[in-house]
């Protein structure tokens, strides 16, 4: 019985042992399980560059559980919302009531000042994943968080740059001067700029009629793209769409875009309305006949004044050197007066033909011809006329006796031929500027815009970010230089027509000035060049044109631009009193090549390029010298040569305001 006892207790006590050990073993393998999770946890956490963070809502403070976010002591819940972003604290708020309030999780994204109390602003995108944390599964009550939270900033910048790239590229499709389309292989219309519908006249953003008609049945694209087949094309074409009343003349390009198994993708179509350029041609041929009949007709004119002058108001005369006296006919037979030698000196206005006659014997010697101003004495007139005298000696037994010959009243023919000579060089000096003008305006606008439309094809093909903004970069550069020269052009038909119209204000020129000097910095390209900018006052409040002010700058640098290779270009202002009037006196100094002594008048004159090899249209600085006349101010250039760099500068009458 006591053995039957004692084997029962030993048997208790293996198997106490033996589920000891089991439990002892149990408890090692979870342990080591708890183990390998947390290390998983935590290199998880490490390589998605998370923190964790607990919230406690009873003392409300927050602390790092991993990572460090939050000062090592951790940081109070009203001081945390100091470093959240103003724009972004009501994200935070609404994110802690949604779990306050019941809900399991919630997120949001808030920017966060990670130099914490130095507040130096370095400012980061932090997306948080709140976790609510219970006292009890069945109070349900919410006694704090567990916030995961992760580094987005990298992320969303990236997402800002290419929103913002795609933003450039959208401006720079919807404002090209060349109207642009995208077409996919199919020939349906993807995606069209704003050119394009004013040029096709759109009756909306998205006209039914040319989103739902295919390229290829388009009338002025269907002749050129036979069976369908897009190649590399450009032609002028006189473009018509009745359904839309288009009836324009256009330069046409269209280009196929192929995938990497050279299969047709897409195709885009530029197109440029040179309607205007055409009727400005058609005119220059039309001036370039009016000139020609207007030679002919002069031609013609002087072959009439010709006949004049040998049939009307002429007269014969013969002088007698004994009897001093000169007789005058009408006709070849009787005389119509006579006067002494005296008397007809009388009649000439300083003249050496009236001085022979005190010594014909000498002067008379040989023929003569002189075209004289004289009184008149065959006409009652008090003004003085031309007469056209030629005279040849004569002699009797081999003695000079005395002279014959004609005089001729040319009055009437000088004056016209004057009146001719002023509107022959008119006439040839406004033709020959419109054709200089408008081949320059020509080549000009062409420049820029082949340009355009050269990169413009080329920044499809583009692989990389650099390439493309390259490619950008010179493209907007063209537009830039492509918007002076029409802004030139409306400011010299605005001469022509009403004038230059100035509309003062009051303004911070001081503030404006470095408005102006920031915008104008980025234009100098050139590394040897160094832009300077000397503004004397902190703020300079009086009444002036701003923008007229901005043109006339602009213009000075611009100018100062094409000319300076290395050295400095440096604007600047001051006051300063003229013609008994304070002003502003405004400069632009560069270390270009300066101009010749005989060249500085002529600079400020329209269609005037020093320099043909450089690009402009001359009207730049004519544009200044007339808004400065309006203004009642003074314009002029310092330059002590060629090399040795200039100064142009601008004087403008304007009182200080002070406050």
């Amino acid at each position: 019985m006591n053995t039957l006892v004692l084997l029962s207790i030993f048997l208790v006590f293996a198997v106490g042992i033996g589920v000891n050990h089991i439990s002892l073993l149990r408890i090692r393998k979870n342990a080591r399980r708890s183990k390998d999770i947390h290390s998983i946890m935590q290199h998880t956490l490490q390589a998605s560059n998370n923190y964790v963070l607990r919230l406690d809502l009873r003392n409300r403070y927050g602390k790092n559980m991993y990572g460090r976010f939050l000062p090592e002591e951790g940081m109070g819940y009203e001081e945390s919302l100091d470093y959240i972003h103003p724009e972004d604290r009501h994200l935070y708020q609404q994110f802690i009531k949604e779990l306050i309030n019941g809900a399991k999780t919630a997120e949001c994204t808030f920017r966060w000042d990670r130099s914490l109390k130095s507040h130096k602003g370095d400012w980061r995108y932090i997306h948080d994943v709140g976790i609510a944390e219970y006292a009890n599964t069945k109070e349900k009550t919410v006694i704090g968080f567990f916030c995961t939270l992760t580094d987005r900033t990298n992320e969303i910048r990236q997402e800002q740059e290419e929103q913002e790239m795609t933003e450039r590229y959208r401006q720079i499709f919807e404002l090209s001067l060349v109207g642009l389309a995208f077409v996919d292989k199919d020939g349906w219309l993807l995606t069209i700029n704003e050119k394009m519908r004013e040029i096709l006249k759109f009756k909306s953003e998205y006209d039914p009629f040319y989103y739902g008609t295919i390229i290829y049945d388009i009338p002025f694209f269907r002749d050129v793209l036979l069976n369908r087949t897009v190649t590399e094309l450009f032609f002028c074409s006189k473009t018509i769409v009745v359904e839309r009343n288009v009836n324009c003349y256009t330069e046409i390009r269209v280009h196929p875009i192929y995938n990497d198994q050279h299969e047709l993708e897409f195709i885009t179509v530029s197109m440029r309305d040179v309607t205007q350029e055409r009727e400005l041609y058609i005119d220059n041929k039309m001036n370039e006949h009016i000139i020609q009949h207007s030679n002919d007709e002069i031609m013609q004119y002087e072959s009439e004044l010709q006949y004049l002058m040998e049939h009307i108001d002429m007269r014969f005369f013969r002088t007698n050197f004994e009897k001093k006296e000169v007789t005058f006919y009408k006709g070849m037979a009787n005389p119509e007066s006579k006067m002494g030698f005296d008397e007809l000196i009388s009649h000439f206005v300083d003249d050496p033909f009236s001085q022979g006659l005190r010594d014909p014997y000498n002067f008379f010697n040989e023929p003569k011809s002189t075209l004289t101003n004289m009184h008149p004495f065959f006409h009652d007139k008090n003004e003085l006329q031309w007469n056209f005298i030629d005279s040849i000696p004569y002699y009797e037994n081999g003695k000079q006796v005395g002279t014959y010959g004609v005089v001729r009243n040319v009055t009437d023919l000088i004056k016209k031929q004057e009146r001719l000579k002023k509107e022959t060089e008119r006439a040839n000096e406004s033709g020959m500027r419109k054709s200089a003008f408008m081949a320059n305006m020509t080549h000009e606008i062409r420049t820029p815009l082949n340009a355009i439309v050269g990169f413009s094809d080329v920044l499809p093909m583009m692989s990389t970010p650099e390439e493309k903004q390259e490619i950008i970069r010179v493209i907007m550069n063209n537009c830039d230089i492509l918007l002076r020269l029409v802004n030139d052009f409306l400011a010299v038909s605005a001469l022509d027509s009403s004038g230059i119209e100035i509309t003062p204000t009051q303004i911070d020129f001081a503030k404006s000035f470095d408005d102006i000097a920031i915008s104008l910095k980025d234009r100098v390209q050139t590394p040897d060049v160094e832009f300077i900018k000397e503004n004397p006052y902190d703020s300079y409040v009086t009444t002036l044109d701003g923008g007229r002010m901005q043109q006339i700058i602009t213009n000075f640098v611009t100018n100062a631009i094409k000319y300076t290779q290395q050295g400095h270009i440096k604007i600047g202002y001051e006051q300063q009193e003229r013609k008994g009037k304070n002003g502003l006196y405004i400069y632009c100094e560069d270390t270009g090549a300066g101009i010749p002594k005989e060249g500085q008048e002529r600079v400020f004159d329209r269609f005037v390029k020093l320099n043909d090899f450089v690009q402009g249209t001359g009207l730049g600085l004519s544009i200044c010298k007339a808004i400065t006349d309006r203004c009642q101010g003074d314009i002029g250039v310092f330059s002590e040569g060629e090399g040795k760099g200039s100064t142009f500068w601008v004087w403008l009458p304007c009182e200080r305001i002070m406050n």
